[in-house]
């Protein structure tokens, strides 16, 4: 009776812990820490690129007209993109074409980032060039103190250091 006793709470002690273990909640049994991938996600600080900026600049006072004229450059850089997947039909694929277009999206992206930057740029008032000046250095302090290692952005996904 006893050791059937002892046998149970065993058996239930193991299985709790392996749920436990391999729970959604605590990241492991994902592999490469994709807990911690999938979190960083959610709060927005995977790939920024193009939308980063574009975000700080919407955080300025901006009237209605300038985030009109703001949103419309966007949609105008967006669409003068080349796209690659126009190298496809219903029943073929063209590999020069292909391979023609994503080098021209991966080459021009610089060019066409700066341009859209100019855009934008040119809609600000004095005050509001200023005060995205004085964004983009603290974006760069904060950078530069969580490459140091210090805040609490040194702690990991877990909340530990």
């Amino acid at each position: 009776m006893n050791t059937k006793i002892i046998l149970s709470l065993g058996a239930t002690a193991l299985l709790a812990s392996s749920l436990l273990a391999f729970s959604p909640q605590s990241g492991k049994g994902q592999g490469n820490n994709a807990g911690c991938n999938q979190q960083k996600m959610m709060k927005g600080q995977g790939h920024r690129g193009n939308k980063g900026l574009v975000k700080m600049f919407m955080k300025l006072d901006l009237s209605d007209k300038q985030r009109a004229e703001v949103k419309a450059i966007v949609k105008a850089s967006m669409e003068s993109m080349p796209k690659p997947h126009s190298a496809f039909s219903d029943d073929s694929f063209d590999k020069k074409a292909f391979i023609k277009l994503a080098k021209e999206k991966r080459d021009g992206k610089i060019k066409r980032r700066a341009e859209m930057i100019e855009k934008i740029y040119k809609v600000l008032d004095s005050s509001q060039k200023k005060d995205f000046k004085t964004m983009l250095d603290m974006r760069q302090l904060m950078k530069k103190n969580m490459m140091l290692g210090g805040g609490q952005n040194a702690k990991n996904c877990n909340g530990r250091r």
